[in-house]
């Protein structure tokens, strides 16, 4: 009788272990967007249009990434280049992000 339940208890606790395990490797919602480098990595290819699919997410990402705070109004203009107001070291600028990845302080 002993031998029945401990098997039966072993056989539980190993279902469990299984099923925690595969439970564990699918996230339960996507991941965040997750923020791209302001410049190309070394040996990337780049090209004029680089940027022209970057969103609005990933493009206030990769400006805050380079160290700006409060970036707002931020706008694509007909180059696809993006332009925001933002701080930084406590100060109010105007930036631009051009299709390379490349953020420039514009004031």
């Amino acid at each position: 009788m002993r031998s029945v339940i401990l098997i039966a208890a072993i056989a539980s606790l190993t279902a469990g272990v299984a099923f925690a395990q595969n439970d564990a490797k699918q996230p339960a919602s996507p991941p965040a967007a997750q923020a791209q480098p302001a410049t190309p990595a070394a040996g990337a290819a780049t090209t004029q249009n680089a940027g022209a699919a970057i969103t609005e997410v990933q493009a206030k990402a990769r400006i805050e990434a380079q160290g700006f705070t409060n970036v707002s109004e931020l706008k694509k203009d007909a180059q696809g280049q993006w332009n925001a107001k933002a701080m930084k070291d406590g100060k109010p600028v105007q930036i631009s992000l051009d299709t390379r990845g490349q953020v420039a302080v514009l004031n």
